[in-house]
């Protein structure tokens, strides 16, 4: 019954958001629902944003994401992205490593994110910009988006269900990602 349930609301999410979570059915068919709990600790990491704008948060989760994956969980990331409201002209700079284009304060953002996931020491000087126009939990906000929109690519590729770069649609205009 529970196995049930959770395939329903697996469902709900992949039609809200036209995504396939036949990786996460796969899962509970050969592991047990026990196997997908721990994902819920994820969604509660997706979730927290404090004191940040939804345009730098979510600049900082798609660099993430791109970093990771170039099909369905960057279209994911994108998506929830416009539906929080943000610019369309930002994703897609976002999307296809146009620094330039985005405003500054999601520039800081994306430089940040970029050198914690390459963890080139370069984080410093971003990190504090961020943290003091933004304060301390806009930077545990980031960490999180980073964090959670790294690690669906991981798993889906870990389980073998990660799919082909493809291209990403942005306002219904496909965008081609920079991967890194």
């Amino acid at each position: 019954m529970l196995a049930w349930i959770v395939k329903r609301s697996l469902e709900a999410f992949g039609r809200r958001f036209d995504y396939d979570v036949t990786y996460m059915h796969d899962v509970i068919d050969e592991c047990g629902v026990g196997a997908v709990m721990p994902v819920n600790g994820m969604t509660k990491i997706s979730n927290y944003r404090r004191d940040v704008p939804a345009d730098v948060y979510h600049t900082a989760r798609i660099v993430a994401a791109r970093y990771g994956d170039c099909g369905p969980c960057l279209q994911l990331t994108t998506t929830i992205a416009e539906r929080d409201g943000v610019d369309g002209a930002t994703i897609r700079a976002a999307l296809t490593g146009d620094r330039r284009a985005l405003p500054e304060p999601c520039r800081l953002a994306y430089d940040f994110a970029r050198s914690v996931l390459d963890r080139d020491g370069w984080d410093g000087a971003a990190r504090n910009e961020l943290r003091t126009r933004y304060g301390p939990r806009a930077i545990v906000s980031l960490a999180y988006g980073i964090c959670a929109a790294s690690f669906y690519p991981a798993f889906k590729y870990a389980l073998g269900a990660a799919h082909a770069c493809e291209k990403v649609r942005v306002a219904g205009v496909e965008v081609i990602p920079q991967t890194r």
